[in-house]
């Protein structure tokens, strides 16, 4: 039988649904028992925003979040921005509608010269700024772009070019601060289209400018920016080949008669959706095949075909061959080391992709549309978001080398007696960084998406990992990981907190791809070096159970460290006097202080 909250949740999920029927399924849902992650959300701007706080409580649910949203007081950007802080939100929305910087200012804007242009520009900068300061300690700070109210009538007009200066002006301040993220929004009204987006009759009677339709846009655009309110962090595209990534089937049309000629149709239409999946690769995403297929017959397209985008250099990981699906991506998981939850997948077969939806429910998952036309929209507008919405460092771009790696060392390890030969063999240069301001956005990334090995799993922004960089007693160590087969980047982070005569762990954790290399012991001889030379006695730690981290519940043990009994939930405490301290061997790893 169906809950109530269940057909709730449905009806949210219902792109024509009613406002009527929103409005009673989050009622449903507010007064649901049922254990939704809950999340305070501050929003401040220069327009009536009663409406997006009902889309975004929408979108919200769909995730598994129950918002709390406070809406501000109108065009009060700084004294919002204090207010939230100091209300303790975890998400705050900025949003400047270009046309109410200054009544009907669009319309002023080609009678301005473009010194009292700037100088309005330059105010809402300086309001910009405060409000950035004082939101310091909020996890993350959504800046929306600003867009047009009436499209300008020229490219070069004086709308465009304001409008152009505005967004960019937005950009440098967001970029002075880590907690801090520019969101585009521009892109939304040109694919509505401003008799779509805008109600002219309420933005003149209440500042509310927004329609229903527009508004919902809106906030699904804030809710992919926050990869799901924090909810969600994909990793990995699995595609099928045939009429996936190609039309036709292999095994019967052979190499040379599957469609992918960029100059005629159907093939150009998936030579076109190979071009955006290669640009989500060359951007840190994981490329994988799951195909019911003859291998050779792939491979020869993958090595042979001319017109393929796609080639094994852009692909981490191959299953072809004529398993089920589901079966092929738990290996998949199990391959890369990596949880099913972060994985995409991409089918043509409505058999195929109802077996994976039903028997693996955490992957999410896309059917190529019947209308082929529409493949294109679909890869760009749904599924390219979930990858990069949130944002991409420079770090985790190009992943696709460092994950063969980690296949490769699997296969290099069976073939040496021990696992300090094989550890040796791999020269692991292990270096060591504190407190590195540069490194903040990364750190910060690694923290949100490392489940595995990760003691405490205690999540943390960039804004959070800024400020924890600027206290006393607290340090952040990160570190990067290299050896023979992969420069890893920054794989780690370990982040102390000075309590008395004692240094307390805050948080360790490391990606999946570096684990059982050496790295994890290696770093704790920097650790145990700085806190005594600071005075410290004792060094104190903590392991908290989720449903991901159990391959580190005795890590404190081997490590050394002295736990206590488990409580109701499996945490455990650990203690260490850092003066008898003999930490394990880390054969074969080289650490460097950087």
């Amino acid at each position: 039988m169906v809950s109530a909250e269940q057909q709730a949740l449905a009806l949210l999920g219902q792109a024509d649904a009613a406002m009527v029927d929103v409005l009673q399924s989050l009622t449903v849902l507010d007064r649901s028992a049922d254990p939704f992650r809950s999340l305070k959300v501050g929003i401040a701007a220069n327009i009536t925003v009663d409406l997006l706080a009902t889309y975004l409580r929408r979108h919200a649910y769909r995730a598994g979040v129950r918002l709390q949203v406070a809406k501000g007081s109108y065009d009060d950007l700084v004294g919002d921005a204090q207010a939230h802080a100091a209300g303790g939100v975890g998400l705050l929305l900025i949003l400047p509608f270009f046309d109410n910087l200054q009544p009907s200012w669009e319309s002023q804007l080609s009678a301005l010269a473009d010194t009292a242009r700037d100088a309005v520009h330059a105010d809402y900068f300086n309001r910009l700024e405060l409000a950035l300061q004082a939101t310091q300690g909020v996890s993350l700070v959504l800046v929306m772009g600003a867009h047009w109210w009436n499209p300008p009538p020229a490219q070069d007009s004086a709308q465009q070019l304001a409008l152009q200066a505005f967004n960019a002006g937005l950009q440098q301040v967001v970029g002075r601060h880590p907690q801090a993220r520019f969101v585009e929004t521009l892109d939304l009204v040109v694919a509505m289209g401003t008799r779509q987006a805008f109600d002219a009759r309420f933005y003149f009677r209440a500042k509310m400018p927004y329609t229903a339709g527009f508004t919902d846009q809106l906030a699904r655009r804030v809710a992919m920016a926050t990869r799901g309110f924090g909810s969600a962090f994909h990793k990995v595209l699995v595609l099928d080949c045939d009429n996936t990534l190609w039309g036709g089937i292999v095994g019967e049309d052979g190499p040379s008669g599957i469609q992918l000629d960029r100059y005629s149709c159907p093939g150009n239409i998936f030579w076109t959706v190979q071009q955006q999946f290669r640009e989500l690769e060359a951007q840190g995403v994981l490329l994988c095949l799951c195909s019911k297929n003859n291998q050779t017959d792939v491979d020869e397209v993958l090595q042979g075909h001319e017109a393929m985008v796609l080639r094994d250099a852009q692909l981490v990981a191959k299953r072809v061959n004529w398993d089920d699906k589901p079966s092929n991506m738990r290996a998949l998981a199990s391959q890369l080391n990596l949880g099913l939850e972060s994985f995409v997948f991409v089918d043509d077969s409505a058999f195929e992709v109802q077996a994976v939806r039903e028997q693996l429910p955490q992957v999410t998952v896309f059917q190529v549309p019947k209308a082929l036309q529409d493949y294109p929209a679909l890869v760009r507008e749904q599924i390219v978001p979930l990858f990069l919405a949130g944002g991409v460092s420079q770090e985790s771009r190009g992943k696709t080398q460092q994950y063969r790696g980690l296949a490769q060392a699997a296969e290099l390890r069976s073939g040496f007696a021990s696992q300090e030969d094989y550890l040796r063999s791999l020269a692991v240069v292990v270096t060591l960084r504190r407190n590195d301001l540069t490194q903040v956005a990364r750190i910060a990334e690694l923290i949100g998406k490392s489940n595995q090995f990760n003691l405490t799993t205690q999540r943390l922004s960039a804004g959070e990992v800024a400020a924890l960089m600027s206290q006393d007693g607290v340090t952040v160590y990160s570190f990067a990981v290299t050896d023979r087969l992969a420069d890893h980047g920054l794989a780690g982070v370990l982040i102390t907190v000075g309590e008395g005569d004692a240094v307390r762990v805050h948080s360790f954790l490391m990606s999946c791809r570096v684990i059982g290399r050496g790295a994890e012991f290696a770093v704790w001889r920097t650790v145990v070096n700085d806190a005594l030379s600071l005075g410290k006695r004792h060094l104190l730690a903590a392991y908290r159970p989720t449903a991901k981290n159990a391959q580190v519940a005795d890590f404190y043990d081997r490590l050394g460290l002295h736990g206590s009994d488990e409580v109701g939930d499996g945490s455990r405490s650990y203690t260490v006097q850092l003066e008898q301290f003999q930490l394990p061997p880390t054969t074969g790893v080289e650490l460097r202080n950087a």
